[in-house]
């Protein structure tokens, strides 16, 4: 069987090509970027067809937010590996001295550890009392 090659209705087919400064480059792109199109083609298209550009509305509050879950995010992540290389070398070692040396290890990785959890959930709580508004 031979694919016979028919041309879709809405395909594009033409070209339609313009050259831009650097700056003008920079804002093209900068507005794209605070719309929910994928590409500037498709921008392009509907700026110069007049269809509607959805623009996506930044919250500074949950940017901030992001911000804080992420570096409590990656210090529960050290930690917690830390923790577990700790407690897996105890669980490794037979009954003897060197279990001794590792045992005030992990007791400061556990209160580091659930100071962070704590702190983190401090953290939580203001956030959610600002959110609120109380």
């Amino acid at each position: 069987m031979e694919k016979s090659i028919e041309s879709k209705p809405n395909q594009r087919k033409y070209w339609c090509n313009i050259r831009l400064t650097e700056q003008e480059f920079a804002l093209l792109h900068g507005k794209l970027q605070t719309t929910t199109c994928q590409k500037i083609s498709e921008y392009v298209r509907n700026v110069l067809f007049d269809k509607p550009v959805t623009v996506r509305q930044r919250n500074q509050s949950l940017d901030d937010l992001m911000t804080i879950l992420i570096l409590y995010r990656n210090d529960l992540n050290s930690l917690g590996n830390n923790f577990n290389q700790v407690v897996k070398r105890i669980n490794s070692v037979p009954p003897g001295p060197e279990v001794f040396t590792w045992l005030p290890v992990a007791e400061n990785l556990q209160k580091e550890l659930l100071s962070k959890i704590g702190s983190f959930q401090e953290k939580i709580d203001q956030l959610g009392e600002q959110w609120l508004g109380k």
